[in-house]
């Protein structure tokens, strides 16, 4: 230990002599660990934390799975079905999503709810920091009607948690006692936003029931008991609610069950794009390597003379290898050092990127492993860099050295050549994975919608079921509504919807066309409610037929709407206008009219077949107020109207469309930057290897070149010569590098959109770029190559 701490110092002695050396390595070193830190961070938050409840491991979500639609969220008979099955299950969860006006404050506020069956606690395994949890009575028809609130939103209104329990809230012009309040930072993580209330819910499970498929289901496996064993027993007891008594034991579903871990659930969407970037990093520690091992061995090639007296001297093989990795491991300390500090800023803005209801689970933090994988690749790169010089010194012949020579030099180094090869080739990686999404980004921009947004503004409204018992308050209220926002300064046109397109949410519901079902299968779709004025509001094309009119009022013939997605996958070429569908299993509604198909929930998804009911035939209890105007209605505006109509009614905020659609787009603008950013620095890392590695020829063929000169060389030659090496290494680096490229294409697939991981414009302008960056950085040195004076140069030698 005390020879391997006095190489130390010897090691430090000799990088303060040289700072700028040991400036670009630090700064090198720096960046790549940073970058590979703070995605670390990322990859560790997402993937290998464990979620912060007791075996979290346990934890399922449970899918139908329909052939339209794939996977998608069960009926409350199908969840209570599956909460028989207890084989498998320790407990079964339902809930859904739902928002709730809050009275009694000086302004009416609009709270984030969920409605969940009581035992949701007790399987998450959670305990209250004041109060009670949830009971089973308290679900039970003729219970006091109870709540459990966040942390965050007892300490905003009554100061402390302790003091929560068995106050009084009103929600939806009813009075809800308080039973407790959860632990600070409580969430499923399955949502962006932050849940305030929770409210019981019984399940129905009536057979009409089971066409409306609103609740996420969450399940915790029996320890031993594997995901196939849970989707084989839940598939099984669906089997049984749909057949009846004459299942088979063994009967599974047409369309099967799906089951997910918790985390896969929570984490599914944002784990390819996690791991691509962490491979990008990668990337880009292992070009920023390989540019300070040439360096590290153009520093040795300099040293060789005094490397081959000290040898001479009697020093060891052995010893100028501990010399070799103690000044790497400084190096990487150093540069180690730094990338934390990089890291402490890039954490943080990763961080800011989470949305609030996910950041107890999800958090992207320094932590011990964090720090511990870092640690792990500065020793891992040190010993590496230490490795390379060392073993090149104990390959020269020390004989010609002492006698004066240089030994063995130049571009033909295979080891150096190698390396330019490999930084090459991962920038070409890099930069494909870019180019796809930029190109992606575009075809995003051009995607047609299915509606105008330019001038749209929406807002939520929630009308609670003690002021609006039944659909007649509910439609009153709605034509109440429309005709205020219609009388707004500058309204050009209004409607009401009950979910916004691209807002996140959307209700699907099993289905039956006359006619065409006689077997009793029931298919899916999406499920709205638009008011007259919604299609002109939001300039969705009519396709064929008419749209809803005002004497599609509650008592006149149920009528709908449905799009074109609808007529081509379920219809199978009998005529729309005059079809009739049904989703209760009771009523029938004729198709009266056919409009265009709009993307509902992300704009990479296709549009879904959709069915629309007159808000005066079906108005639902939540609803979208939509203005086009120019300019639009400012938010005091809107919340003066809707006051209008109902003074208790809070309209938390207004959201432009143009907003919904550039959150669209959001995921995969975030990529790029930070695709882009590391695709850049690899290029520039590469292209700086190539020119030193170029620099370092020409040095060592200044004799062969100055002879070249003398003998009739023009300028023009020389320069060739010098980059047609360099061309070489690119050749090799675009062979190596295109294969690479599309399987990082293959790897971030999810995310592409109108392109293919093969597309040949992007691999063509990837493979000219760096191609044109490599020569152009081979250049600069043959330049200076041809213009030196081949008298001066020989005399000098």
């Amino acid at each position: 230990m005390e020879a391997f701490l006095r190489d130390v110092r010897f090691a430090w002695r000799g990088l303060r002599r040289t700072p700028g050396f040991t400036l670009a390595v630090v700064l090198t070193l720096g960046l790549a660990l940073g970058a590979n830190t703070v995605i670390f961070s990322m990859v560790h938050a997402l993937t290998l934390r464990p979620l912060p409840f007791p075996h979290g491991e346990e934890l399922v979500r449970l899918y139908c799975m329909q052939p339209e639609q794939g996977g998608v969220s069960a009926s409350e008979p199908e969840t209570a079905a599956w909460a028989e099955a207890s084989g498998a299950f320790n407990g079964v969860v339902g809930f859904h999503y739902t928002p709730v006006n809050r009275t009694g404050g000086e302004v009416p506020e609009r709270l984030n709810a969920v409605r969940t069956t009581p035992n949701i606690f007790s399987v998450v395994g959670v305990a209250p920091l004041a109060g009670r949890l949830f009971e089973a009575g308290d679900a039970q028809a003729g219970a006091a009607p109870t709540a459990v609130i966040s942390h965050a939103l007892a300490t905003r209104l009554f100061a402390t948690a302790e003091a929560a329990p068995e106050q009084l809230l009103w929600l939806n012009g009813a009075a809800v006692r308080i039973a407790g309040v959860l632990p600070p930072g409580f969430t499923l993580g399955n949502s962006a936003r932050e849940i305030d209330v929770w409210l019981p819910l019984s399940l129905r499970t009536e057979l009409e029931a089971q066409g409306h498929h609103h609740l996420t289901v969450l399940a915790r496996l029996k320890p031993g008991v594997s995901l196939e064993s849970a989707r084989l027993a839940a598939a099984q007891r669906i089997a049984h609610l749909r057949a009846g008594e004459d299942a088979a034991e063994d009967a599974e579903p047409p369309h099967g069950v799906q089951v997910l871990s918790w985390q896969e659930e929570i984490t599914g969407r944002v784990r390819p794009v996690v791991f691509a970037l962490w491979g990008a990093a990668a990337f880009v520690l292992l070009i920023a390597c390989a540019n300070v091992a040439n360096l590290l061995l153009a520093r040795v090639v300099h040293r060789r003379r005094e490397g081959a007296i000290r040898s001479a001297l009697g020093a060891s093989l052995s010893h100028r290898l501990s010399e070799s990795i103690a000044e790497s491991l400084l190096l990487s300390l150093l540069g180690g050092a730094l990338g934390l500090l990089l890291a402490l800023w890039g954490t943080d803005a990763l961080s800011s990127l989470v949305p609030p209801a996910l950041r107890s689970i999800a958090k992207p933090e320094l932590h011990l492993p964090v720090l511990l994988f870092a640690s792990g690749l500065c020793v891992g790169v040190a010993l590496l860099l230490g490795l390379v010089p060392a073993i090149d010194s104990s390959r020269v012949a020390l004989l010609p050295l002492l006698a004066g020579g240089h030994g063995t030099t130049g571009v033909r180094h295979p080891l150096r050549a190698a390396l330019v090869v490999v930084q090459l080739a991962l920038a070409l990686v890099l930069l494909t994975g870019a180019g796809l999404l930029v190109r992606t980004l575009g075809h995003l921009s051009e995607v047609d919608l299915g509606f105008r947004t330019e001038g749209v503004v929406s807002a939520a409204v929630q009308l609670p079921a003690q002021r609006y018992p039944d659909e007649d308050a509910r439609t009153h209220a709605a034509t109440q509504l429309e005709a205020a926002l219609a009388s707004l300064p500058g309204a050009q046109a209004v409607g009401l919807l009950r979910e916004i397109h691209l807002g996140g949410s959307t209700t699907s519901s099993g289905i039956r066309v006359e006619g065409m079902d006689d077997t009793g299968t029931r298919r899916h779709a999406n499920h709205r409610v638009a008011s007259p004025g919604a299609f002109a509001a939001l300039g969705v094309p009519l396709k064929s037929g008419r749209l809803f009119e005002a004497t599609d009022a509650k008592g006149a013939p149920p009528v709908a709407l449905v799009n074109e997605t609808f007529v081509r996958m379920f219809l199978d070429k009998k005529p729309a206008l005059g079809s009739r569908l049904s989703f209760d299993g009771t009523h029938w509604w004729t198709v009266v009219g056919v409009v265009g198909d709009v993307r509902h929930q992300e704009l990479t998804q296709p549009p879904a077949p959709s069915f629309y009911l007159p808000m005066a035939q079906a108005a639902p209890a939540e609803m979208h107020l939509v203005v086009r105007g120019t300019p639009g209605p400012t938010l005091a505006q809107l919340r003066s109207a809707v006051a209008s109509v109902d003074p208790e009614l809070p309209v938390p905020a207004l959201e432009k469309l143009d907003a919904l659609v550039a959150r669209g787009r959001q995921r995969h603008e975030l990529m790029l930057s930070l695709l882009s950013g590391l695709s850049g620095l690899a290029l520039l890392l590469a292209a700086l290897g190539i020119w030193g590695v170029m620099s370092y020829n020409v040095t060592q063929r200044m004799r062969e070149l100055s002879i070249r000169r003398a003998l009739g060389a023009t300028e023009g030659s020389l320069i060739r010569l010098v980059v047609g090496a360099a061309g070489k290494l690119v050749g090799f680096a675009l062979l190596v590098g295109l294969p690479a490229a599309v399987g990082l294409g293959q790897a971030v697939r999810s995310l592409l959109y109108g392109v293919t991981p093969t597309d040949l414009p992007t691999l063509l302008g990837v493979a000219a770029l760096l191609g044109a960056v490599g020569l152009i950085a081979a250049w600069l040195p043959a330049r200076r190559a041809a213009r030196v004076d081949p008298g001066l140069s020989l005399r000098a030698e």
